[in-house]
């Protein structure tokens, strides 16, 4: 106790490059500039959760277009995810390696704004116009901004204690403003979400100040760790072929790609169904409010995540996350239409979502480390970016499922339509609780091969040597 407030006193030397993992101390200003660029891109991410809603309420396209223009979207985050990874990997400027793409923040922002603010074009124009746009704000800037993130990271911040506590802090200050505009947003489209002009207000309301919040790292914190031990190993000159060889090759990453593709299009129908279900079944688009209303509770749980995870193991954290998100929905599914229960449900998969939702920094540094230990070279951007494009697949497959199966079920994609037919209010509950619940299931299966914990002190040790 006595060296850790003696530590704690000590002038803050994280710029200084003779600092050392086991020396460094940051200022107090860092967590909260660090902190900007992270909630800016999680408010982007929920606002962006509205689309499908956006697209057959507000611009009358049908259910079926919608969710296939999302689907295709990933065709272009394939073709750029793994490619803007080995730019990254390949990325040596003044500014640091990760540091340059935060620049995508206010032009993320930029995006979305023109994207709620589609014109009349008629469905083919509309279709092309939200075509471009979401493929603009996901498949280029959130591309850049996901793969780049740990990498800036590893490089402003030397010790994992440090990274640890900047990422779990970030976590916290995210999930609790996600929270309070997710309760917000129904409220929002109540009110003025009604019309399209309504929307552009929305956006807006959002874009500005996050553009300039998003932007602070970028201006105040530099990258120090330029010179890492990991990094010896000549990432710049991997090609494409063999980045994507020692990708295949490890494990961990693949399983953090399934997880992560199985939590965001979770995370992707919930959301978008609340909207409707509350619509629809409540009849008041105004009481989804209340299905954010338990995360309000999750960042008491985020703060004990990291002791956790150091004494169990990120591993068997991520488990325990996928159990409790499957008790989540089993609880709403047998309450049925109950407040309640919904209330009791949702607290326990906004816990199951802790893990893989605000730890994926300190997961995807897991797999630098096992991908370096087992195949001896280390590859960082190729990483981040299959996990984020694992992301925005499963975000987009959410957005996809759910568009496809509304529209085969008969929805009615109209503001001025009263009453839906029994077949697509009975999809709007599956939707709502039963899909989710199998993805979970999946999921679940799929996170126990996590191996870390067993191999974490052995390659540990390896990695030192």
């Amino acid at each position: 106790m006595m060296e850790r407030m003696k530590k704690n006193r000590q002038t803050p030397n994280w710029h200084l490059p003779e600092t050392t993992a086991a020396t460094e101390v940051l200022p107090r200003w860092f967590k909260w500039a660090y902190t900007g660029r992270g909630l800016a891109y999680s408010l982007n991410f929920v606002l962006m959760m509205q689309i499908t809603y956006y697209s057959t309420d507000i611009l009358g396209m049908p259910a079926g277009i919608v969710g296939m223009l999302l689907l295709l979207s990933k065709v272009v985050d394939a073709m750029t995810d793994l490619i803007f990874g080995y730019i990254i990997d390949r990325t040596n400027s003044k500014l640091g390696k990760g540091r340059p793409y935060d620049l995508f923040v206010p032009v993320m922002w930029f995006g979305t704004v023109l994207l709620f603010s589609t014109p009349d074009f008629g469905i083919v124009g509309k279709s092309i116009y939200v075509f471009i746009l979401y493929a603009l704000v996901n498949s280029v800037c959130s591309t850049f901004l996901l793969a780049s993130d740990p990498v800036y990271q590893s490089r402003a911040i030397r010790s994992d204690k440090n990274r640890m506590f900047i990422t779990t802090f970030q976590g916290i200050f995210a999930l609790i403003f996600s929270t309070l505009v997710g309760i917000m947003m129904p409220q929002l489209i109540k009110g003025l979400g009604s019309t399209k002009s309504g929307w552009t207000v929305i956006a807006l309301l959002f874009a500005v100040p996050l553009s300039i919040l998003g932007s602070i790292r970028f201006m105040t914190i530099k990258e120090v760790n330029t010179t890492p031990a990991a990094s010896s190993t000549g990432t710049n000159r991997l090609s494409v072929k063999n980045g994507l060889r020692l990708l295949g090759k490890n494990k961990l990453v693949i399983i953090l790609c399934m997880l992560s593709l199985c939590s965001n299009a979770i995370s992707s129908i919930t959301q978008a169904t609340a909207t409707y279900y509350f619509k629809w079944i409540f009849g008041d688009v105004g009481m989804a409010s209340l299905v954010s209303l338990p995360t309000m509770l999750t960042p008491l749980f985020l703060l004990v995540t990291p002791i956790l995870c150091n004494k169990y193991g990120t591993g068997r954290i991520l488990k325990i996350g996928m159990l409790s998100s499957i008790l989540g929905f089993l609880i709403r599914m047998v309450l049925g239409v109950n407040l309640t229960g919904i209330l009791i449900g949702s607290l326990f998969v906004a816990i199951g979502f802790i893990p893989i939702g605000t730890l994926i920094n300190i997961y995807e540094m897991e797999c630098m480390d096992y991908g370096q230990w087992k195949n001896g070279t280390r590859i960082e951007g190729m990483i981040t970016s299959a996990v984020g494009f694992s992301i925005k697949v499963g975000s987009a497959l959410g957005s996809g499922i759910l568009g496809l199966l509304m529209g085969l079920s008969g929805y009615i994609s109209s503001e001025t339509v009263t009453t839906q037919s029994d077949t697509a209010l009975s999809m709007i509950k599956i939707l709502f609780n039963l899909v989710p619940l199998i993805i979970s299931l999946i999921a679940f299966v799929i996170s126990l091969n996590y191996t870390i914990d067993k191999d974490r002190a052995e390659m540990n040790s390896a990695l030192q040597k």
